[in-house]
């Protein structure tokens, strides 16, 4: 324990070895002297005089790691080393160190932890480890009494140990241990921070991270031994440990994924971190009984002990299996599979049909008469029998095998056993041999591929179907008396964490709090509360969510006939005929495909194949699709966070951005970047293939193009042999309001035209119209075919599609309603000075945010807070544009006055609170 003298002492030193003038506030240690340096009333240091005793290697280990942790972008929530020293203290020589302060509440302080808590603190120690990864120092091998690899050494302390616990910790740091060692020796090792406890992890006030400290036990280990002592402090103060921290472990999965094999060892790992917690305090305690900080952690340490004997082990390595998204019992697949082989032929349960099946969770109960004869299914061994010897409403469990040796159990009951013999367990059973006769009117019967002890809690639905599959694999009842189970119901909150899961984090959601929507009813979306939300975003549902017309088109045709296109069918060559229709001359041939995405590589490929050559111009900003193909030719994703610039066959012009651009609304000049690149590349030798746009770019902030800068643009391109490909798949069907497609405004016919999103209403199709020409030399004797593309319901659902387009007249419907929409937003910049311009047409709006009118400095912050506030009102938007603050308005087309109205008094509440 340090002292009030101490204190004088450190603040003393700090002043002579670090010309700091502060005052000295002792903090707890279990070796060190660790003091918090005031100066000018508020903390700014910490001065840690190691342990008199402490070897000089250990404390350049120590200055080894914070060093490097400067250099990582751990260095934010990580001490940074500001200045070294020795003093000879007390007589002794003792090594001082400066470090910065953290501002944070440590955890055991912080109040009680939430979910989002626990889940940044996995991940905080993840990137933690990430970062010690790079380390390769002999010194992190050290004996050390904190390394868990040789928590055996730690034998001769249970002499002190309290005899209430030194049973568990005798097992955990011996034969246990012993039984973990070669798996952890054959994992892959690093250095380890090794003591993210309850007082060396530090809280900020909004709940975040800001902190972890006290690196003194970095070892080389396994990381998974971190992540064990990180969780194991963390349960200490949980009513439920193992439930309430598996965000913990979820946490750090999502950062640095963990291995099946490293979380079959967590649970031994945990209970071991624990055993070497209280060996290790009780010897310590022996040398240094004024010591406070040593026996902290001790009582949590000590219940959690006692709550986790009473936690089956294989329980929670199901429970870290799930929360990570691996199906909790690794051998439920092969238990599944052989159930549903040709090889397993189960003997019927009972040899008369059940009066009725039902499921009840994950049994199935079949009401039978009384006295019903009971039969083994397969070969197997009764595993148990309960309750009791009474022979009357027993339960009896069979342990079964695949033919690989998989085990799985039938539990079966109520039954009388009385007229079976040799039901005991051990005793092997044959397929059809009698088990006994129902009890009572009806059997339950569960399936499970483990046997644990106790069984999680009703509501663990993952769990529950790894652990207990379907009955109906053993009984092989007909559906129609045994309806598959329904799909389970979970929270928005249970979503969310499988999502995460099971489905890659790449994938995003919109808003701070996701929506969980169940509905859509034309220009509105649903959520699982029943709450209405105007949808001003979903351009894909662009006749309305759930219109009657497209969703019985679909119904009927798939109910009639779905197949490829390699058989004659009239709705094919129907929708190609309405759909090029739609389009000015020469653009009369139609290749169909799933998607946007498929439809712009496809367009690449045409290009290409046509000119016989490479090189693409596109636009800076532009997005045209997720392939890869598309993303080299999409500078919104390849100049952004994880992408990798453009490739060698890419030129990006300048975006002809009226408000933004550097020459305004004059089109013209802006083409001259066209041409730039057009004479560069010819001069090279590689003249461009294709020149891409979008007619409205939408991820480049809803921008107009400039007026005249297609006509000259394309003009550029041409002369230069290049392709002009018009990207309509967010602007196109009318939405614009005064054209079908958005690029007749400017006066021009592109060669090739691709479609998508709005095209289907939802369902997946995408198009591609070019000229007959180029059509022509696409057929080079390499086939065109789309497994699903132009199958019958896709061309079904877009016929309805057109059908509802022209009978409604949404086109003229998009003029009406956007030009209101755009009057009320104008009237909104004239109040609200963060809006800098509104600009669009139709229904394809956009407004620009930002701080300051005369810079036009992107309000990325505030555009976030608008989104939020009008969500709350129940209104959706998103946002757009290289710096995210540009509110991008293009809702289904069947959006009304009212609606329209209504976003707008929204959207002026949430300007004003931002």
């Amino acid at each position: 324990m340090t002292s009030p003298a101490l204190a004088v002492t450190a603040a003393a030193l700090a002043h002579e070895a670090f010309g700091i003038d502060a005052t000295a506030v002792p903090l707890a240690g279990e070796r060190d002297w660790n003091f918090r340096l005031d100066v000018r009333g508020k903390p700014r240091y910490v001065l840690k005089l190691h342990a008199a005793d402490i070897a000089d290697s250990e404390v350049g280990l120590y200055d080894a790691v914070l060093r490097h942790l400067s250099r990582t972008d751990v260095a934010s929530f990580t001490p940074r080393l500001a200045g070294e020293a020795t003093a000879v203290i007390e007589g002794r020589l003792r090594h001082a160190r400066l470090l910065d302060w953290i501002d944070g509440q440590v955890w055991a302080e912080a109040g009680p932890p939430d979910r989002a808590r626990f889940e940044a603190l996995g991940a905080t120690v993840a990137r933690l480890d990430d970062a010690l990864a790079a380390i390769d120092d002999p010194r992190l091998d050290r004996a050390y009494r904190w390394n868990m690899l040789q928590a055996g050494a730690l034998a001769p302390a249970l002499a002190w140990v309290d005899p209430a616990v030194q049973p568990f910790v005798a097992r955990a740091i011996g034969p246990l241990l012993a039984e973990l060692l070669p798996a952890l020796q054959a994992l892959p090792q690093q250095a380890i921070h090794n003591d993210a406890n309850e007082h060396n992890v530090l809280v900020a006030p909004d709940g975040s991270i800001a902190g972890i400290i006290d690196f003194g036990d970095v070892v080389r280990a396994p990381r998974i031994c971190g992540l064990a002592v990180a969780l194991a402090y963390a349960q200490i103060t949980e009513i439920d440990p193992v439930v309430a921290t598996l965000p913990v472990v979820a946490g750090y999965h999502a950062e640095r994924p963990l291995t099946p094999d490293e979380l079959a060892l967590l649970p031994e790992l945990v209970e071991i971190r624990l055993a070497m917690s209280v060996a290790n305090a009780a010897e310590q305690r022996r040398a240094d009984p004024n010591n406070a900080y040593l026996a902290t952690s001790q009582p949590g340490v000590r219940r959690l002990i006692e709550q986790l004997a009473r936690e089956p082990r294989a329980l929670r390595e199901l429970r870290y299996r799930d929360i990570c998204g691996y199906r909790p019992v690794a051998n439920e697949r092969k238990v599944v599979a052989w159930l549903e082989s040709a090889a397993c032929q189960p003997a019927p349960l009972v040899r008369n049909p059940p009066l009725e099946a039902v499921r009840s969770g994950p049994a199935v109960d079949l009401a039978v008469p009384i006295g019903e004869p009971v039969h083994a299914p397969l070969d197997g061994v009764i595993h148990g029998v309960s309750p009791g010897d009474d022979k009357a409403h027993r339960e009896l469990a069979l342990e079964h095998r695949t033919a690989d040796g998989t085990p799985f159990w039938l539990v079966v009951g109520p039954l009388r056993t009385e007229t079976a013999l040799g039901i005991a367990p051990g005793q092997p059973v044959r397929r059809g041999a009698l088990l006994g006769a129902a009890a009572k009117a009806g059997l339950r019967i569960h399936v499970f591929t483990a046997r644990l002890g106790r069984l999680p809690a009703p509501v663990e639905t993952e769990l529950w179907q790894s652990i207990c599959p379907d009955p109906n694999l053993l009984l092989r009842l007909p559906l129609a008396s045994l309806p598959s189970p329904a799909a389970p119901e979970r929270t928005r909150q249970e979503l969310a964490r499988r999502r995460r899961t099971n489905l890659s984090s790449a994938l995003s959601t919109s808003y701070t709090e996701p929506l969980h929507i169940v509905a859509g009813q034309g220009a509105y979306l649903v959520d699982a509360d029943g709450r209405r939300y105007i949808d001003l975003v979903n351009n894909v549902c662009h006749v309305g969510h759930g219109h009657p017309r497209v969703v019985a088109a679909l119904a009927l045709q798939a109910q009639a006939l779905n197949t490829n296109t390699r058989y004659l069918h009239p709705n094919i060559v129907e929708y190609a005929r309405r759909l090029s229709a739609t389009f000015p001359d020469p653009l009369s041939v139609v290749l169909l495909t799933n998607s946007g995405s498929e439809a712009n590589d496809l367009a690449l490929r045409l290009a290409r194949t046509a000119t016989r050559r490479e090189h693409v111009l596109v636009l800076d900003w532009a997005y045209h699709g997720n392939l890869t193909s598309l993303i080299e030719i999409s500078p919104y994703k390849f100049n952004r966070r994880g992408g990798a610039g453009p490739g060698p066959r890419v030129r990006v012009c300048e975006v002809p951005d009226p408000y933004r651009g550097r020459f305004g609304s004059d089109g013209p000049r802006y083409a001259a970047d066209i041409a730039a690149h057009c004479a560069a590349l010819s001069e090279a030798g590689t003249p461009p293939a294709a020149f891409i746009h979008e007619s409205i770019p939408g991820c480049a902030g809803q921008v107009e193009l400039a007026p005249g800068y297609l006509r000259t643009a394309y003009a550029f391109a041409r002369s230069a042999g290049a392709l002009c490909i018009a990207d309509e798949v967010q602007c196109g069907f009318g939405r614009v309001g005064s054209h079908m497609w958005a690029f007749e405004e400017h006066g021009v016919v592109p060669d090739i035209v691709t479609l998508g999103k709005p095209i289907g209403n939802g369902h997946p199709i995408g198009a591609v119209v070019t000229t007959p020409a180029i059509a022509r030399r696409f057929v080079t004797g390499m086939e065109y075919f789309n497994t699903y593309g132009g199958n019958p319901v896709s061309c079904a659902v877009g016929l309805a599609v057109l059908d509802v387009l022209r009978d409604e007249r949404l086109m003229a419907h998009a003029a009406a309603v956007g030009a209101e929409l755009g009057r009320g937003l104008r009237a909104l910049a004239e109040r609200h000075r963060l809006i800098g311009d509104v600009r669009g047409r139709g229904l394809f709006l956009g407004v620009d945010l930002v701080e300051d009118r005369a810079t036009k400095a992107p309000a990325t912050a505030a555009a976030k807070r608008v989104i939020e506030a009008a969500k709350r009102d129940g209104v959706l938007l998103s946002l757009d544009g290289p710096h995210d603050n540009v509110l991008k308005i293009k809702p289904p087309l069947v959006l009304g006055h009212e609606e329209a109205r209504h976003a707008v008094a929204v959207l002026d509440r949430a300007l004003s609170g931002s």
